[in-house]
C-alpha cells in the first residue's frame, strides 16, 4: 500500500539538489490547487525526532536528516497527508511539496457508519493492541482519543480503525511526546491478524530533558528489539549483541490429516477400541502444521546482501527463529500468554508475507515495514509504549 501512495505523490512532489548544506531537506508547501502557501504545516522524518513546521511564507528547513531511505510525511489540518520516500543518494534536497485538499465527505450517503459510542465499546481493545500491556504502556495516554473512528464489520469479522487528525500519545515511561499520523489500523478476529502502521514525531516531553529513569526505560525498550536486531544485522553484530537466528520451516501434519480424514469416513470404528481412542485425541490434539527448527545459529552474511552505501538487502524464505540471550521476557508477557512459568529468553518469530526483501540500514530502520511481520515476543513487545525514534542513541554512542 505504501508503494502506492509513493507512486501517487510523484506527480505532486518535486525534488532537486541544490548547493546547501549536506543531508537537508528544504522546500516549499502550497495548496495544489489554487497555489497558495500552506503555513503551519507539519514536516517530519517519520519515526524520527526530525520534524518541523512551515513558516508563514509556506517554507521549511530540515537539517542532519537520516542517511538511507526514509519517509518525509506532510500533513496539514484539511488537506490529504503526502509522503515522499527519499534515499541518501538524493540529498541535500530542495522541494515543492502540493497537499490535495480533502473531499467533504457525505453526510447522507455511509455504507459502513461508524460506531456512535466507539471508544467505549472498543477504546481498551484498541488501546491493548496499539499502545501495548507492557510495564511501559500504564504510563502512556492518548490525549486526544476523540478524534478515533470505530468501524467494526461482522461481515468481514473485523475492526477497523482511523483518526480524524493526529493522534498526541504522551509516553512519561520513555519521556517523548509522540505525534502520531494512523494510516491504517486492523484487527481480523478470525485469523487474529493485527495490522496497523502510520507515521510519527517524536518530541521530549520534559523541557529539560529526560529523567535518569526515562533514560533506563529507553535502554531497556531497545535491547532486545526489532531495531536493535536489524542494526546487529546490518553490522554484522548478530552474536555479540545477544541475539540468535536460526531457520524455522513449518510443514503439514501429514498424520493428523490422515487421523482426521478416517475418523471423517467410520467414526464408530475408529471408537471401539480404547488404544486407538487414546491415540487419535493425541494426534488430533497437535497443530495442522509441523515446526522444525534448524540446528544451526545463522549468521550476517547468510541472511543480508550489500544494496548500495546506506542499506543491505534482507531476505530469507519460510521463517526465523530469534532469540535475544541478554534479558529475560517482561513478567508482563508471561502473564498475557498465560503461562505459569518463570521468564526466559525473548524468542521471536518473523517472516516476509509478500516474499519481497526489506531494506535494513545501519540505525536499524527497515523498509518497507508492511513487508515483514512477526509474532512471539515481538508480536506482543513492539508497541507504541516501547517505541522509539530510529534517530535515538544509546549512552556509548552519545
Amino acid at each position: 500500500m505504501k508503494y502506492l501512495i509513493a507512486f501517487l505523490l510523484l506527480p505532486f512532489i518535486t525534488a532537486s539538489a541544490v548547493s546547501q548544506s549536506a543531508n537537508s531537506i528544504e522546500g516549499t508547501i502550497v495548496n495544489r490547487e489554487t497555489g497558495a502557501i500552506i503555513p503551519n504545516a507539519s514536516i517530519f522524518i517519520t519515526n524520527t525526532s526530525k520534524g518541523t513546521v512551515s513558516n508563514s511564507a509556506g517554507k521549511f528547513e530540515l537539517t542532519n536528516v537520516p542517511v538511507g531511505t526514509y519517509d518525509l510525511v506532510t500533513s496539514s489540518i484539511g488537506y490529504e497527508t503526502e509522503v515522499y520516500t527519499y534515499k541518501a543518494s538524493q540529498l541535500p534536497m530542495r522541494m515543492k511539496i502540493q497537499l490535495q485538499p480533502k473531499a467533504e465527505e457525505l453526510q447522507t450517503v455511509v455504507v459502513a457508519p461508524y460506531e456512535k459510542d466507539g471508544w467505549l465499546t472498543w477504546g481498551q481493545f484498541f488501546t491493548d493492541n496499539f499502545i501495548g500491556t507492557s510495564d511501559n504502556a500504564q504510563s502512556c495516554s492518548i490525549k486526544n482519543y476523540k478524534v478515533l473512528r470505530f468501524r467494526n464489520s461482522k461481515k468481514k469479522n473485523q475492526l477497523t480503525v482511523t483518526a480524524d487528525e493526529p493522534l498526541i500519545i504522551e509516553n512519561k515511561a520513555l519521556g517523548y511526546r509522540i505525534q502520531y499520523q494512523l494510516e491504517g489500523f486492523t484487527y481480523n478476529f478470525s485469523e487474529q491478524i493485527l495490522t496497523y502502521y502510520g507515521y510519527s514525531l517524536f518530541t521530549t516531553l520534559q523541557h529539560k530533558g529526560p529523567k535518569e529513569k526515562q533514560l533506563k526505560n529507553r535502554e531497556k525498550a531497545y535491547t532486545g528489539s526489532i531495531a536493535h536486531f536489524m542494526s546487529s544485522l546490518y553490522n554484522d553484530r548478530l552474536a555479540g549483541e545477544g541475539f540468535q537466528v536460526r531457520r524455522l520451516v513449518t510443514t503439514p501434519n501429514v498424520e493428523k490429516n490422515r487421523v482426521q480424514k478416517l475418523y471423517q469416513q467410520n467414526p464408530q470404528t475408529m471408537l471401539r477400541a480404547k488404544d486407538s481412542v487414546d491415540y487419535y485425541e493425541h494426534v488430533l490434539r497437535q497443530p495442522n502444521m509441523l515446526e522444525v527448527y534448524g540446528q544451526s545459529i545463522l549468521t550476517a552474511d547468510s541472511l543480508v546482501t550489500i544494496f548500495d552505501a546506506a542499506a543491505k538487502k534482507l531476505f530469507f524464505s519460510n521463517y526465523l527463529y530469534i532469540t535475544y540471550k541478554k534479558a529475560k521476557e517482561d513478567a508482563a508477557y508471561v502473564r498475557y500468554i498465560h503461562e505459569n512459568r518463570q521468564p526466559f529468553y525473548p524468542r521471536s518469530i518473523v517472516f516476509l508475507p509478500n516474499s519481497q526483501a526489506v531494506m535494513v540500514d545501519a540505525r536499524g530502520n527497515y523498509y518497507m515495514p508492511l513487508d515483514i511481520m512477526s509474532y512471539g515476543y515481538w508480536g506482543w513487545s513492539e508497541k507504541i509504549a516501547n517505541m522509539l525514534p530510529l534517530d535515538y542513541k544509546r549512552k556509548n554512542e552519545q
